[in-house]
């Protein structure tokens, strides 16, 4: 049996088995949960765009090991293909992607931090997200959702990453 809530904490500081944050391929610098993410672990994920390892596009995604500076004991960022373009049917598409993708990782607590998505408010969000887990076959993961407040001090990560 799986659970579902949502949660008023910033992406490096919730436990569990993964967070799990969107990256796009038409935003450079990174932004938002994942630029967040990325600079906890050392600008991991601008390495890899740089080195052309990842693009953003949607449905790739990027596992990478707590450096001891998270709660989570991994990372996930997936890629949500172009933010332009970004409609209510990608979204849903993005969560199950990210459901699927954690449970057949063998990742059980898992968390997602979102920012504002193609104008969506926060409860649309979450009844997005319910459905996706009611939609699934087989076990479902305990998932949590949390939302990116941007703040002053932390707009973006250090590097900037070419379009």
């Amino acid at each position: 049996m799986s659970s579902f809530q949502v949660l008023d904490f910033p992406a490096d500081r919730i436990d569990g088995d993964a967070v799990a944050a969107l990256f796009f391929e038409d935003e450079r610098p990174l932004l938002g949960p994942a630029a967040l993410l990325d600079w906890r672990l050392n600008g991991l994920l601008t390495d890899l765009l740089l080195k052309g390892k990842a693009r953003g596009r949607a449905g790739e995604h990027v596992l990478v090991l707590n450096n001891g500076k998270l709660a989570a004991d991994w990372v996930l960022f997936i890629g949500g293909g172009s933010r332009k373009g970004l409609g209510r049917e990608t979204v849903e598409g993005l969560f199950r992607h990210f459901l699927y993708t954690c449970r057949d990782a063998g990742l059980n607590r898992i968390t997602f931090c979102l920012d504002s998505l193609a104008g969506m408010e926060k409860s649309d969000l979450g009844e997005m997200m319910t459905a996706a887990l009611k939609a699934m076959e087989g076990r479902r993961p305990d998932c949590r959702l949390t939302f990116f407040a941007q703040n002053a001090e932390f707009r973006r990560c250090s590097r900037q990453v070419p379009k």
